[in-house]
């Protein structure tokens, strides 16, 4: 159930960039939750891609290129060294799609872990954790 919000300034990426990114990132996300790549993985993988005209920074609007990632994840599956490495991941991802990124290295892309605690995400209703999840697209066969 790995979902993450990306807010970028409007000219930060292409479109075409922006589907490649969207591949990467849930590569990253599926990863860092410990689940399968497969069909029903990605089919509860979500991101929530959004561009945006202004960004004010220090109360001014900003003239610059930026990104914020907010990532949602189980929090039994992230310690500090998996941390560390989403966010190196996450960085790495948009500075191989973006040279406004590259040219930053990384500096305007800001990204947040929001952990999920046991019955803090539910769907259709029903409380839902990582073991439940990781049994779910595990049960997937070809």
């Amino acid at each position: 159930m790995p979902y993450a919000e990306v807010s970028i300034t409007k000219n930060l990426i292409t479109e075409e960039e922006k589907s490649i990114l969207a591949k990467k990132l849930t590569k990253i996300l599926l990863d860092t939750e410990g689940l399968l790549d497969n069909p029903i993985s990605r089919s509860i993988a979500l991101l929530d891609i959004k561009k945006f005209n202004s960004l004010y920074v220090g109360g001014e609007q900003g003239n610059h290129d930026r990104a914020l990632v907010k990532i949602h994840l189980f929090s039994d599956a992230i310690d500090e060294e998996i941390k560390k490495k989403l966010f190196s991941d996450i960085t790495n991802a948009f500075i191989s799609i973006s040279d406004k990124v590259k040219s930053q290295n990384g500096r305007n892309l800001w990204c947040m872990i929001v952990p999920l605690h046991n019955c803090e995400f539910a769907s259709g209703g029903i409380p839902v954790n990582l073991k439940m999840t990781r049994e779910l697209v595990s049960s997937y066969e070809d």
